[in-house]
């Protein structure tokens, strides 16, 4: 379970942020929350509103680009690329002292009624400093890292054998996690913690046909094309079931067998996935099957909810978290709802952080007649006029939150929106 995200200079981000999952701990927040061993809750869900360009995007990238120091990408020979955070490296530029100064992440979770605190700060250059703390009743340092690379440990929850030869033999980087190292060498605890965040899942709005998403894959296990068939014909899409097309190899050309590889050729090839639907005659008689084509036929709705479809289910199932990128773009107001509920239902530890412009959810009611959101649950990013990302809690104002919160946060009580010159625009309309 996440408890907390904080970075600093990442992005449109120059101060730190905080994400806070932190429930509070009055009854009140019993339905939506989780309750631990280490006498706090945990929030199940949250969302965070805000204008466009605001950062609220870039919010998800920073707890992606996290991931990516921990869980780097293997390359063609299968060993981890760790320094490939580095092209993905961008800190704040809008401001001439930024780029001098290190980024911070920070990341607070829960795995088996432990807690643990993993961060690090880094440049352009390499690793400024990282650390790992676990708690149970009080909280223990397990590694520290400084601006030189010196390591520092303890043996208690942690095999010391495995980190002295790592270190004996000079595999530690500047440009690569030493929480990632140990991980390649299965280090226990830190392949507990690398594997909490490879589960976290970051869903961009822009990755609706992103492999990293888009399920073919998962289809090719009968079972869970199932669970998947199920679950779009539960939000009443027609389709009965799903096939994957496959591509036959001898009809590719041969510079697309290049750029694919030879190993990647001896397997199936799948380009799409089709999607079968009934077929009536004119008294309304089922008389035939009709397969399409799901990215040629199906609407951009149906697209985007399938996308999104597995990762729903693994994370309600495994109780992972997951981030959704724009959550509802393309989905009916009441998909997005039961979504949201489900994650409130369900009995597993599963936690769903989205961001959405669609201010009528804070208003919306679930099928028990409770709020969607709770106001702890809200988050709003602002950009001041310096460019500067500002993400701050709803709890934060004073308004009465009995109010209509759509009303408020779309009149600007709160912030988070644009400023539109209506004026501007038609004087740019009348000109010549």
């Amino acid at each position: 379970m996440l408890l907390q995200f904080s970075f600093s200079n990442y992005k449109s981000f120059r101060d730190e942020s905080v994400l806070n999952l932190i429930a509070p701990n009055t009854a009140k927040y019993d339905y939506y929350s989780h309750k631990t061993n280490l006498k706090n809750t945990v929030l199940k869900t949250a969302t965070v509103y805000g204008a466009n360009a605001s950062g609220k995007t870039k919010l998800f990238e920073a707890f992606d680009f996290m991931k990516s120091v921990v869980c780097p990408p293997s390359g063609k020979d299968k060993i981890p690329v760790l320094d490939y955070w580095q092209s993905r490296y961008d800190p704040f530029r809008l401001n001439t002292c930024s780029s001098e100064e290190n980024s911070f992440f920070e990341v607070v979770f829960i795995i088996d009624n432990t807690q643990y605190r993993y961060g690090f700060e880094l440049n352009y250059k390499g690793f400024v400093s990282e650390w790992l703390y676990l708690k149970t009743k009080r909280e223990t340092n397990v590694f520290s890292r400084d601006n030189n690379s010196n390591i520092t440990y303890t043996s208690k929850h942690f095999n010391a054998k495995i980190a002295e030869n790592i270190i004996s033999a000079n595999m530690i980087s500047s440009r690569a996690s030493f929480l990632a190292i140990l991980g390649i060498f299965n280090e226990p605890l830190a392949t507990k913690v690398v594997d909490w965040f490879r589960e976290t899942k970051v869903i961009s709005a822009n990755d609706i046909r992103s492999s990293l998403t888009y399920p073919i894959p998962v289809l090719e296990n009968n079972v869970n094309k199932s669970k998947i068939v199920n679950f779009m014909k539960a939000f009443d899409f027609n389709i009965e079931d799903m096939i994957l097309h496959e591509l036959p190899v001898l009809e590719i050309p041969e510079k697309i067998k290049e750029m694919i590889g030879e190993d990647n050729l001896k397997g199936k090839l799948f380009d799409g996935v089709n999607t079968l639907h009934k077929q009536y005659n004119g008294l309304y008689e089922r008389v035939n099957d009709v397969w399409f084509s799901m990215e040629k036929d199906e609407s951009y709705g149906t697209n985007r909810l399938f996308a999104l479809s597995w990762a729903i289910i693994s994370s309600l199932k495994n109780g992972t978290v997951l981030f959704i990128d724009e959550f509802d773009s393309g989905i009916h107001p009441s998909i997005a709802r039961i979504i949201v509920e489900l994650y409130y239902k369900c009995n597993s530890n599963a936690q769903l952080v989205i961001n959405t412009q669609n201010a009528s959810m804070l208003n919306y009611e679930t099928q028990d007649g409770k709020k969607l959101f709770l106001k702890h649950q809200v988050y709003l990013v602002d950009k001041n006029r310096y460019g500067e990302s500002i993400l701050t809690p709803l709890s934060d104002f004073s308004n009465d939150m009995r109010s209509n919160l759509e009303k408020l946060y779309l009149e600007g009580d709160f912030g988070g929106v644009p400023y539109i010159s209506i004026e501007q625009l038609l004087d740019l309309i009348k000109q010549e």
